[in-house]
This record gives structure tokens, C-alpha cells and sequence, in this order.
């Protein structure tokens, strides 16, 4: 899975009419017909319930999964914090469903919220059982890039109607498998059949068509960083995530980053960024395309190009950026922007890479702006100003 940070997701709320099989939240812990076994070296290190909505191998009061990243999780979940566990030995952990009775179904979807941290062998694995779990069907593995920084999250989304419809005693299963690693969080399983329909493309994608000079970006780990955005389709059943993709050619358009969630009411969208691993490069044409997706089924939108600019990437030559500053730093509330010359805006970044707040200067009161939403931690406040970018780190108290 390619690793692609992840800048702004907003939030929905939909709802969809459809035949609900099974539906877990572990509101009341993990139940008694689920199997939770651990065939490794251990068997009493299993899925456990957490609630403190902290990603496992961030810092304290993170509370990436309950808010800023799009996933719906809340209250509790089920994880396994393989890097608490220690070096115990290997991990091979299952979570199967009790049986589901399929057998006068003909399309099954299965979706869930996850947040993996990763870079050390883990693996993860979805699979199901038409034979009452007999037999066992992978029908996605999720693994890091291998870099001890890795992180794959978002709401999955699998059409399993091929592998276990018209079953009277189907079942899935959620694996983990890994040694001494970070870990993995998951909620909200539900397995149903849906009604509706997919939605209709999404509209006013940008990079436009054929742009050029499309700006390349720094992000808040020094990496370069191009900024998408798009809306919601105004006819259809609206979309829940969206999975975007891009490539070097029309024919390669793939790397996607799936489940990105984003509002659909008042034709708001989603915006965000994204660096590769190879780095944007300038004066170079790229493709993309996004898939809308909601539990009937997805359409993508034509493949559109993009030409980036000249400068790589916004260099800091000149000298009055330089005179930009923030204080106080640490900061409770509100910090002041302290230029001799202005700046143009000013956009708030947290450690995942996630644009949190972002404001024009026209918009601040004496160039003073509130962080007290903020959970505390690090931050990198990125000001720009004449085609100019710094980013200053600061800390939330």
C-alpha cells in the first residue's frame, strides 16, 4: 500500500436503505458469539477493547481516531496494540463473526472503520468463509511500505457478494498477524445487503483539466505536497468515501488511497493534499481520477492531467519570510503571526500531516488566531506570503 498522507477529510452523515445482517460497534465489548484467538506464540494476547480514541504509536491525547481523519469511530473499538505486547513472540490474531444466514441474498457488502500503524511486518487480513468457516477466502491484505513512520486508515469497503452469497452459514474474519509492531484499531463492522443505487460522479475537480503551473507544495514533514480537491455530485445517491488515484500515465492511474470520507450537503467536498514517495517533480504532467463510493457501488470520474510549475517546490529565497514568526510558543489559546511585511494565509498542520485549520489574514483579528479547538500536542503552523512558504513547529498546551 503506497503511503499517502493525508491533509483534510470532512466529515458525513448518510444513511441508506438496506438489509442490515450483522452490525458491530463493540459498544459492549467484544461479544461472546465472536471467536478472538491468538494461534501464535501467546495465546492470551487477543483483541481488547479500548476508548481513549488514541492511535496507537502517536503521541498522548492524539484522538486521531475519533476525530480530524474521517473515520466514524467512537466510544469503544477493537484494537491490539502489538507494540505494548512486547517481544513475545509472533502474533497471529482472529476475530470471526458468528454465522450469518445469506442464503436468500444475492449482494452482500462488508464495511469497517481501521487505523493501522505499521513498519514492522504486520500484516492484515480480511477474509471470509462461505462453509461455516471450513475454508477461508482473503479478499484483502493490508500491509505498511515497510518505513518505521507507516500508517494505512480509513472506512473499508468490500463488495463480498461472489464469495459468500446465498451461504446459510457464512462468516468473516479480521486478522492480524505481526511481531513486536505498532498496531491495529478497527469498528463499525457491518455485513448487509443494500438497496439504491451507486452515486453519480463527482464535479469541480481541481487540478482542472490540463492545468498547468500547478503549485507544488511543502508538507509539515518536508515533503513535497500537491493540494486536490472536489464536490459531491448534485443527482444521484450521494457518495460515503472516495477513492482517488493518480499515475505518470493515462493508462497508470493506480496507488489508490481509498475511504476518504467528505460532506455531500451545500456542495461542500473534500479538500486535501497528497506527497508521494518518489516527490512531486516540476514541469512534469501527472493523472488522476476519484472514485464516489457509497455501499451500492462506486463511479469514477474520467482521468484528468495536471502540469506542475516551475519551482521546486515554493522555495524560501527571499528575505522578509524569513522575519515571520509566531508566539507564544508553547501556546494555550492563541498565538499572534508577528510579520513586518503581512502574509497572504496561514494553515495549521497536525502531526499526521493533516491540515486542522486554515485561515486568510483578512479574516484575523490583528493577525491573531485561535488554536484553543485544538487537542494538545505538536503542531506546524505553515504562514505564506508573496508566493512564499515557512512552517514554524509549535506546541499546544
Amino acid at each position: 500500500m503506497k503511503k499517502i498522507t493525508l491533509l483534510a477529510i470532512l466529515m458525513v452523515t448518510f444513511i441508506t436503505n438496506a438489509q442490515i445482517v450483522l452490525s458491530e460497534d463493540f459498544e459492549a465489548g467484544i461479544p461472546t458469539t465472536w471467536s478472538n484467538t491468538n494461534a501464535g506464540s501467546d495465546p492470551t494476547e487477543i483483541f481488547t477493547i479500548n476508548n481513549t480514541g488514541d492511535a496507537i504509536g502517536f503521541g498522548p491525547a492524539n484522538q486521531y481516531l475519533y476525530t480530524g481523519l474521517g473515520i466514524a469511530m467512537s466510544g469503544n473499538y477493537a484494537e491490539i496494540n502489538s507494540d505494548v505486547n512486547g517481544a513475545n513472540g509472533a502474533e497471529d490474531i482472529s476475530l470471526i463473526s458468528p454465522a450469518m444466514d445469506l442464503s436468500s441474498m444475492s449482494t452482500i457488502k462488508l464495511s469497517f472503520d481501521s487505523f493501522m500503524r505499521g513498519g514492522y511486518g504486520e500484516v492484515i487480513t480480511v477474509e471470509v468463509s462461505a462453509d461455516g468457516g471450513t475454508t477461508w477466502e482473503v479478499i484483502d491484505t493490508i500491509t505498511g511500505t515497510g518505513t518505521a513512520n507507516d500508517y494505512a486508515f480509513g472506512t473499508m469497503l468490500y463488495d463480498i457478494s461472489s464469495n459468500i452469497a446465498g451461504s446459510p452459514a457464512a462468516h468473516i474474519k479480521l486478522r492480524w498477524t505481526g511481531d513486536f509492531s505498532w498496531g491495529w484499531s478497527f469498528d463499525n463492522i457491518v455485513v448487509q445487503q443494500p438497496e439504491g443505487s451507486a452515486p453519480d460522479v463527482c464535479i469541480n475537480m481541481a487540478p482542472a483539466d490540463t492545468a498547468t503551473d500547478v503549485e507544488i507544495l511543502l508538507s509539515t514533514a518536508g515533503s513535497k505536497m500537491i493540494m486536490f480537491s472536489w464536490d459531491a455530485a448534485t443527482t444521484g445517491d450521494p457518495a460515503t468515501t472516495y477513492d482517488w488515484y493518480f499515475g505518470a500515465t493515462a493508462d497508470a492511474v493506480t496507488n489508490p488511497v481509498t475511504g476518504l470520507d467528505g460532506t455531500v450537503d451545500g456542495g461542500a467536498g473534500v479538500t486535501y493534499g497528497a506527497t508521494v514517495d518518489a516527490g512531486w517533480q516540476p514541469n512534469t504532467t501527472y493523472y488522476w481520477k476519484v472514485a464516489s463510493v457509497n455501499v451500492a457501488g462506486s463511479t469514477e470520474s474520467a482521468v484528468y492531467s495536471f502540469t506542475t510549475g516551475a519551482a521546486d517546490p515554493l522555495g524560501v529565497d527571499g528575505f522578509t519570510i524569513e522575519a515571520l514568526s509566531v508566539s507564544p510558543n508553547p501556546v494555550k489559546d492563541v498565538i499572534t503571526i508577528n510579520s513586518p511585511v503581512g502574509f497572504d494565509s496561514v494553515e495549521v498542520y497536525n502531526q499526521l500531516g493533516q491540515l486542522v485549520i486554515e485561515s486568510n489574514s483578512s479574516l484575523m483579528n490583528n493577525n491573531r488566531l485561535d488554536l484553543s479547538a485544538l487537542n494538545p500536542g505538536m503542531y506546524l503552523i505553515q504562514i505564506n506570503a508573496d508566493n512564499k512558504s515557512k512552517t514554524v513547529k509549535i506546541i499546544k498546551e
